[in-house]
Order: C-alpha cells, then sequence, then structure tokens
C-alpha cells in the first residue's frame, strides 16, 4: 500500500485547535523532519521506527503542531493511506 500525506503533499490544510486555549494552531511538519539531517527527504514509510515516527498501522503521518498564543506543542496524526 502507497502513503501519500495530504497535508505534505498540499491535497488538505489543516484547520485545528489547541485544546489548552482552543486557538489555530500552526502545522510545523513531519514529527520525523526534526530527526536527522536527512530525515526531510526521506519517504514517510522510510522513517526508522526506533524514533517513534514511522507510520502506524492505519497509516497515519506524525505531524508537530504549535499553538502561537499559548506556545502548547503536540503532535497529531493525519491519515495518510490511499
Amino acid at each position: 500500500m502507497s502513503y501519500i500525506c495530504p497535508v505534505c503533499n498540499g491535497l488538505q490544510e489543516m484547520h485545528t485547535e489547541c485544546p489548552n486555549c482552543s486557538q489555530p494552531v500552526s502545522d510545523y511538519g513531519r514529527l520525523s523532519d526534526y530527526v536527522g539531517p536527512y530525515s526531510p527527504y526521506l519517504e514517510i514509510d522510510e522513517i526508522s521506527s526506533s524514533v517513534g515516527t514511522k507510520i502506524d498501522q492505519q497509516g497515519a503521518c506524525v505531524h508537530l503542531v504549535v499553538c502561537s498564543a499559548c506556545t502548547h506543542s503536540y503532535t497529531i496524526q493525519i491519515n495518510s493511506s490511499i
């Protein structure tokens, strides 16, 4: 099965609110992009599972989001199976 994240590929916009203050959050991209110098260039299904950012069985792409109002950061999973 192939995996394409609709947010990473500009097919869909993320509209999520902060669970702390209900303000819109900013998408900082795939969590795996922060793992190493070459990680932004890897395919979603090539990410090392040793850092816990590999796609789960449901085909989710894990994104880091940050609230600019209260600086709360957390991850969300975006369905990326096609």
